[in-house]
C-alpha cells in the first residue's frame, strides 16, 4: 500500500469532514459510546437547510461528481461519513497499522484500501446515499419515530440502515480481495505478503460485515432483518457462478447471454441495493406494494451502475489505457460474443490464467464490433427503467430530484 493508505483512518476522517472540526468531534464519540458501531452520536445538520433552494429541475446529464454533492446537501452529510465510525475503531487502527507490512506488495486489498478513500467517479459510499434518499422521497408514515434534529423524513433507523448497507459492501469487496496461493505462482517472500494480505482481508471484511449485523439487530425488525440477510448470501451465491480461472476471475463460455450477466449482477450487486431500498420503505411503513416499488428501483439503478462500471475500460481510455486488465463477463464482452464467438478463443488461449490474456488484442476486437453500443443501450435501458419507477411512484421533491440526476450520470451516450 502507498503511504497515502496507510494512515487510513485520518485520510477518511478528512475527506469526509471537508475540513469542518465539529465532524470529527461528532465521528471521535464513536469508540466512547460502549464500543459501538451505531451509537446515536448527534450529527450537526450544517447543511439540512439546503433543500429549500434546492432545484427539482432534474439535470439531463449532470457531472457524477456533482450530482452525489448536490444529492449529500438533501441528506445532511457526507456519506463517507457512514462508515467513517467504523473505521476510527481501535480495532480498525490496528488492523491500518498491521497493513503497512504490505506496502510495496502487489496484494488486492490495498487497491481496495485506495478505493475506499478515493472520492471520485467509483466512490463506493454512493449506496448509503440512495437509501437515504429513497428513505426521504418517500416519506415516513411514523411521523412520531423522526427526531426533531434529524433532516425531515429520515429517521435514525433509517440512517443506521445505510450505514449498514455501506458496511456490508465494503466488507465483500475486501473478502473479494483475498487470494488462491499456490508455492508455484509466488516466490517465498511475495507468498508470505500475500498470506498476510489474506489474513487482514479476512479479519478486516469479518470485523465489517459482524458489526453490521449487531447494527442490523439493533433495528428489531424481523422482516429488515430476512432481507438484508438474503442479500449477503446472494453475495456468496455469485461467486459460484459460471467458470473462473485459478485465482477466481471469470471467465466467459459460448452459452453466456446477457440473462446470465443480469443473474449475476443481480446477486453481486443488485441484490443489497434493492432489498435495502425495500428495507427502508418497511422501516417507514409503507405498503407491500410500495416496498416492492423500492425494490425495483433499487435492482434497476444497481445494474445501470454495473453496466457504467463495465463500460469504463471501453469508454475512458485515460483511465483505462489499452492492455489493462477488464472483466471478460463484463457487458461488452458478453453483447460481442453474442455476435460473434471468434473472441472466445483469445480468451481460452490464455489457459487456467487469465495475466496470460492478451488485453489489448481483446479490447481492440471488442472495440471494433457492437459489443460497446450494445452494452451502452443496456446501461440506458436499465437507467430508465430505474427513472420510470422513480417518477411513477414518487412525488417531486429534493430527494426525487437528486436521485433522478444520479440516474442521469449514469447514462452513456
Amino acid at each position: 500500500m502507498s503511504k497515502s493508505a496507510v494512515g487510513v483512518c485520518g485520510r477518511l476522517v478528512r475527506c469526509a469532514v471537508g475540513g469542518e472540526g465539529r465532524w470529527v468531534a461528532a465521528a471521535a464519540q464513536s469508540p466512547a459510546a460502549g464500543g459501538s458501531l451505531l451509537p446515536q452520536v448527534q450529527v450537526a445538520p450544517l447543511l439540512s437547510h439546503v433543500h429549500k433552494t434546492y432545484s427539482t429541475v432534474p439535470q439531463q446529464k449532470p457531472d457524477w461528481n456533482r450530482a452525489v454533492s448536490d444529492a449529500e446537501k438533501i441528506v445532511g452529510y457526507p456519506t463517507s461519513y457512514l462508515t467513517l465510525r467504523s473505521l476510527l475503531s481501535d480495532e480498525m487502527s490496528n488492523i491500518a497499522i498491521h497493513m503497512r507490512k504490505l506496502v510495496g506488495s502487489s496484494h488486492p486489498l490495498l487497491k481496495t484500501a485506495k478505493r475506499l478513500i478515493y472520492n471520485g467517479r467509483n466512490n463506493m459510499q454512493t449506496r448509503g446515499l440512495i437509501v437515504l434518499l429513497i428513505s426521504k422521497a418517500a416519506g415516513h408514515l411514523n411521523p412520531e419515530e423522526l427526531e426533531k434534529d434529524q433532516p425531515a423524513g429520515v429517521s435514525l433507523g433509517q440512517r443506521s440502515l445505510a450505514e449498514i448497507t455501506e458496511m456490508i459492501h465494503t466488507a465483500h469487496l475486501i473478502h473479494k480481495g483475498v487470494v488462491n496461493l499456490s508455492p508455484t505462482v509466488f516466490d517465498g517472500t511475495t507468498l508470505q505478503d500475500m498470506e498476510f494480505g489474506n489474513k487482514i482481508a479476512i479479519l478486516s471484511g469479518d470485523y465489517l460485515l459482524a458489526n453490521a449485523c449487531t447494527g442490523l439487530a439493533a433495528l428489531r425488525n424481523t422482516v429488515v432483518v430476512e432481507l438484508i440477510s438474503t442479500a449477503i448470501s446472494d453475495f456468496m451465491e455469485a461467486e459460484f457462478i459460471g467458470i473462473r480461472d485459478n485465482q477466481g476471475n471469470p471467465i466467459p463460455d459460448a452459452s453466456i447471454t446477457v440473462l446470465d450477466w443480469e443473474e449475476k449482477n443481480f446477486l453481486a450487486a443488485g441484490s443489497l441495493m434493492a432489498k435495502s431500498c425495500q428495507a427502508t420503505l418497511v422501516l417507514a411503513g409503507h405498503s407491500d406494494e410500495m416496498q416492492q416499488k423500492g425494490f425495483e428501483f433499487g435492482k434497476e439503478i444497481a445494474l445501470a451502475w454495473q453496466a457504467y462500471s463495465d463500460l469504463q475500460p471501453f469508454t475512458d481510455l485515460y483511465r483505462y489505457p489499452p492492455g489493462t486488465a477488464f472483466d471478460l463477463t463484463s457487458a461488452p464482452v458478453v453483447l460481442h460474443l453474442q455476435r460473434d464467438l471468434s473472441l472466445l478463443s483469445l480468451i481460452t488461449s490464455a489457459g487456467d490464467s487469465l495475466e496470460n490474456c492478451d488485453f489489448k488484442k481483446i479490447h481492440n476486437v471488442i472495440m471494433a464490433g457492437r459489443g460497446v453500443q450494445d452494452a451502452k443501450d443496456l446501461c440506458q435501458s436499465h437507467a430508465q427503467a430505474a427513472l420510470d419507477v422513480l417518477q411513477d411512484v414518487f412525488e417531486p421533491s429534493d430527494a426525487r430530484t437528486a436521485l433522478e440526476n444520479i440516474i442521469n450520470a449514469l447514462r452513456i451516450y
